[in-house]
């Protein structure tokens, strides 16, 4: 077989293993139901890297999988900008064709050393996976969103290691399962007498199931004692799913506010102690507007119950508007504490300096400035005072940002967030996804709400305990 023709077989086998990690990988990530995918994922790839295909073929099969893969995790994205949509894909994909071309230097190297030589070269890989998703989380504006570890939202046997690694240990066990796996396909392919050491019972399938068995054990050490839960306070939702194109029209506003008002009159009615609403919740800011906070005061005083919710704070002389979150009590108002969020989204609450020629694609207010600081919201309910971590919109995306709210005190995590943005698909659920990992983490119970999509709340152990759908 000539070289163009080994080249071309190669490329072949390249685009199928690329194909059927895309395939993999997306079926891992939500809303999609197949987490077990994601310790398989890589496989075919590692496989293929096996067979030490040509550094152009390894870069464009690895840039080609990654856009694909990223485009429909986050095909939800195009209801806001379908350009950028494609470019912010891109520009993922661009990671992980970083990783793939450190994968292929370093895969055929080990495949024939000892068995702690390939341990520590999959350890070194998995590694340089974790460092590229903490890197998206700061690089330009920091977009951490869908890591590998989102996969197993809704497998918390799985997750507890988050509590002292972070969801970095996560998607570290992940990938080197995959390594593992890839591994020993490889040894069943190519080593015509297996022994003992070679075949299915091969050590680097024992290391990988070790590790799994390692989060059982976690898992299970971490249960709490039977009846010792406490329940801290009851709450009810307030999800009115506006539309967006009708959120911030103002011939809409009043009508936006009868729908608000309906709503939070009827599930004051349930057994509740605390009303929660979702993100940016009036179409008036309630702090730099008197006449709104009058409106959301009397309403709290009819139900006789707290609010707490996302909303606004403008300074309308200065042109200077914060995105956040704050509490109402009854007879007592507006609380003096307001959250301003501190991570802005790009080009929706602001534009960045080099790109002031772009208008932001979401119509409101003038120049968003981000806040610094986690102002708690002291909550009293119940004759105990609870402190609430606040985070708004994509904010528990960040792990950082709820560590700092937890190492301030809070006891509680709320996410107000407006999801009706991006439509029917899985951008709610990928959202929603993030929270369990941020209670994990923190082991912190967190409360969602949101104007649409995915609304309820996760205990500290990543369980989700109530979910309120759009439909119901």
């Amino acid at each position: 077989m000539s070289i163009m023709e080994t080249n071309r077989h190669s490329l072949f086998w390249g685009i199928v293993s690329g194909l059927l990690t895309s395939l993999l990988w997306i079926l891992s990530i939500p809303p999609f139901q197949f987490a077990e995918s994601a310790y398989i994922a890589f496989v075919p790839l590692a496989l293929w890297l096996y067979t030490k295909p040509t550094r152009r073929q390894c870069i464009g099969i690895a840039l080609g999988t990654g856009w694909i893969a990223w485009f429909v995790i986050l095909l939800w994205l195009r209801h806001v900008t379908l350009v950028g949509t494609l470019m912010l894909s891109g520009t993922l994909a661009l990671f992980f064709t970083l990783w793939i071309w450190m994968a292929h230097a370093l895969l055929p190297l080990v495949t024939k050393r000892s068995f702690l030589w390939r341990a520590f070269a999959f350890t070194g890989i998995a590694g340089a996976w974790v460092i590229l998703e903490w890197t998206r989380s700061w690089f330009l504006w920091g977009f951490p969103w869908a890591p590998l570890a989102l996969s197993q939202w809704e497998r918390p046997v799985v997750l507890q290691i988050a509590a002292w690694t972070g969801a970095y240990g996560v998607s570290f066990l992940l990938i080197f399962f995959n390594l593992c796996v890839a591994q020993t396909l490889r040894n069943l392919a190519v080593i015509p007498k297996r022994t003992l050491w070679s075949g299915w019972f091969s050590p680097d399938l024992y290391l990988g199931m070790t590790l799994l068995g390692a989060c059982v054990y976690v898992f299970f050490d971490s249960l709490p004692e039977r009846n010792s839960e406490t329940t801290l306070f009851t709450a009810a939702v307030v999800q009115p799913y506006i539309k967006p194109q009708f959120k911030w029209d103002d011939q809409k506003a009043l009508e936006n506010l009868k729908i608000l008002e309906t709503q939070t009159l009827f599930v004051a009615n349930m057994e509740s102690e605390l009303i929660l609403w979702p993100e940016a919740a009036t179409p008036w800011p309630i702090k730099g507007n008197a006449d709104m906070q009058i409106w959301v005061e009397d309403l709290v005083n009819t139900i006789d119950k707290p609010i707490l919710m996302g909303n606004m704070a403008a300074d309308y002389k200065a042109n200077r508007w914060y995105n956040g979150a704050c509490l109402v009590v009854p007879n007592d108002g507006l609380s003096d504490t307001f959250y301003a969020k501190r991570k802005l989204v790009p080009f929706g609450e602001f534009v960045p300096p080099l790109f002031q020629f772009i208008d932001k694609v979401v119509p409101l207010g003038g120049d968003f400035v981000p806040g610094v600081e986690p102002n708690l919201i002291k909550l009293t309910l119940n004759d105990q005072e609870l402190f609430v971590g606040s985070l708004v919109c994509y904010e528990d995306v960040f792990p950082h940002l709820a560590r700092k709210s937890a190492r301030a005190g809070a006891q509680v995590f709320f996410v107000a967030t407006n999801n009706a943005w991006y439509g029917e698909e899985g951008g709610a659920a990928q959202d929603a996804a993030h929270s369990v990992l941020r209670a994990v983490e923190n082991r912190r119970p967190a409360m969602r709400c949101g104007n649409g999509g995915w609304s309820g709340w996760i205990d500290c152990f990543g369980t989700i305990r109530s979910v309120l759908h759009d439909e119901n």
